[in-house]
């Protein structure tokens, strides 16, 4: 094996591990939250040691962070597809992007319980922030959704977008709720989806 080739297999053995890392973090933080995880507890779950877990993350609050990102990016993806079948349709875009919304918290291992626990790490600002940027971002994007349609004759001209924005977006909250909660009948797409009509009199 050339050297390039060992360098090659290294890095993606780095990578892999990464991203195990990640998928435990993600687990322990869920079952635990930020306070109660150690970074033992999540090489643990990694299955490596706490000084390999370091080689990857200088502490637990960059890796929680980080985790945070990681499932931001997961969801932006769902987004980015509901937007592509829908590019000039935005209230359907917006509708499927909550079906897309409901399915992660319906499938992700420990994704839906960790954004609960996000909240009650706000009081540290650095944690805080990335949170607070990621809402005002969401918002921002529908709320120009919201104004596209309201233009095109789809909403109500006295409609307040940025109300409705908030609202929407709030709701995905109600959804981790209803899953912590064991409430599935309230994780049905079709109500889901009946509900986001009902939001826009659609």
């Amino acid at each position: 094996m050339s050297i390039v080739d060992k360098a090659k297999e290294k890095y993606e053995q780095y990578e892999q591990q990464h991203k195990r890392i990640i998928r435990g973090a993600i687990k322990v933080f869920a079952e635990k939250n930020y306070d109660v995880g150690t970074m033992a507890m999540i090489a643990e779950e990694a299955g490596i040691s706490e000084a390999m877990l370091y080689k990857h993350f200088d502490g637990k609050k960059e890796l929680f962070i980080t985790c945070f990102q990681h499932i931001v990016e997961e969801l932006m993806g769902r987004y980015r597809e509901c937007y592509r079948r829908n590019p000039d349709d935005p209230l359907q875009y917006l509708e499927d992007s909550a079906a897309a919304y409901l399915d992660y918290i319906k499938s992700s291992q420990g994704g839906s319980k960790y954004f609960s626990h996000l909240l009650s790490s706000t009081y540290d600002p650095e944690l805080k922030k990335p949170l607070v940027d990621y809402f005002k971002a969401s918002v921002d994007t529908v709320k120009a959704a919201l104004d596209r349609a309201r233009k095109a004759g789809d909403l109500g001209k006295d409609v307040d977008t940025e109300i409705l924005a908030w609202d929407y977006v709030g709701q995905y909250y109600g959804l981790i709720l209803a899953r912590e909660m064991n409430m599935a009948s309230m994780l049905d797409e079709a109500r889901v989806r009946a509900f986001v009509r009902a939001m826009f009199q659609r």
